[in-house]
């Protein structure tokens, strides 16, 4: 799961530093003072299509990883265990988690990613793996000096798309790349020739042997919105136009098994439409009249072939789930009141976490845990 809105960041740090100035002290020895602080958590990922997920909190104090905690819960969000944080560090001069994404091909193995850092020469992103569920972690390059903007985890395969920038922010050397699970050896993949001219505005999605690129809508010719489509790990794609992928921003492929594929697509004005397709991707709809149109403020997880689980900010306090793009949406839980969702992971059991603001549109998240499918949230601390 990647962490995709930095302007919330940004808008934290003004709330960090009040809470910083507000926290509480504790006497110590000699008669000085320790300064407690909380951790709030800013991001969650679930391990493959299983029950295990982690979560990365942060202290108000800082943003270096001395004051970071990666937290794994076999048991859907029930209860929680310390793993170790990669060797990530802090982002000059800014407060906010240095880590931009966790992919997890299953519970034990997986990828942390860093924001990419400027350095005298390149912008590069850090990279960490680990192979036994985050107790231990090592730094991995793809490339010398990789720039990561797509990063993707099936069962068996690691995908990244890549690019070169300069300190100056010119970037080149656009690849896409694959890593056997298990491994930590990149090779380079070709991408299909009808999307070269996308690169640097594609996104990616992964699922056991297949795999998904989008384009994002050009403002000049050609305008088509286009899916690659590759079935055997990338050795080879089809290109097709998708009349409905032509969103204001991208569409972010949401893969609930090889065929059934879900997109969410942001239109513009603050909404989008998700889309629908049990074919793999080749034929994408979406009910004009259902409450995955116009999608507002939303957050949707795929987490089974017959199972979605969605907030729509249209219906305030509502849950919705529901089992392909066609068939009503029902209602299964109502949400904690006043508050914005920014990411949700249920499992195929009914456990399950959320991320929200805080009270009073705290910029700080709030982490939210189910054991009965979304019926009842409860706040957790970690």
């Amino acid at each position: 799961m990647r962490l995709q809105d930095l302007s919330v960041r940004t808008l934290a740090l003004v709330a960090t530093f009040l809470l910083v100035l507000i926290a509480s002290t504790t006497p110590i020895a000699g008669g000085a003072s320790r300064v407690s602080v909380p951790f709030t958590p800013s991001l969650i990922a679930r391990a493959g299509q299983t029950s295990v997920l982690y979560v990365v909190s942060q202290s108000t104090a800082c943003a270096e990883r001395e004051c970071m905690r990666l937290e794994r819960s076999n048991d859907g969000g029930r209860t929680f265990f310390t793993v170790s944080m990669p060797p990530v560090t802090n982002i000059r001069g800014m407060n906010v988690p240095p880590i931009s994404g966790l992919f997890f091909a299953n519970p034990n193995v997986g990828y942390a990613e860093e924001y990419a850092s400027t350095g005298t020469k390149w912008a590069t992103s850090a990279l960490f793996a680990t192979f036994n569920g985050g107790r231990t972690w090592r730094a991995v390059a793809i490339t010398p000096h990789p720039s990561i903007y797509g990063f993707a985890a099936s069962s068996q395969y690691f995908y990244a798309l890549t690019e070169e920038c300069t300190a100056k922010g010119k970037c080149t050397d656009d690849e896409l790349s694959r890593s056997r699970v298990g491994t930590t050896k990149w090779t380079q993949v070709s991408q299909p020739r009808a999307i070269r001219n996308y690169s640097d505005d594609l996104q990616i999605a992964a699922f056991d042997s297949s795999v998904w690129l989008t384009t994002q809508q050009k403002p000049s010719a050609p305008y088509s919105s286009y899916l690659a489509t590759s079935v055997n790990a990338g050795r080879s794609f089809t290109v097709k136009a998708q009349p409905l992928f032509q969103s204001a921003n991208e569409c972010d492929v949401q893969p609930a098994s090889s065929t059934v594929v879900w997109a969410e697509c942001d239109d513009g004005m603050m909404q989008g439409d998700i889309l629908y397709s049990n074919d793999g991707g080749d034929q994408f709809g979406v009910s004009p009249h259902g409450r995955l149109a116009r999608f507002g403020f939303g957050v949707f997880d795929a987490v089974s072939p017959d199972a979605a689980y969605f907030i729509n900010e249209q219906y305030p306090r509502t849950l919705f789930r529901t089992t392909s793009g066609s068939a009503n949406a029902r209602l299964t839980g109502t949400l904690p009141n006043n508050f914005y969702w920014f990411q949700l992971e249920m499992t195929s059991g009914p456990n399950g976490l959320a991320l929200s603001d805080g009270p009073g549109g705290s910029n700080l998240y709030v982490l939210w845990r189910t054991v009965d499918s979304g019926r009842q949230w409860s706040r957790v601390s970690i």
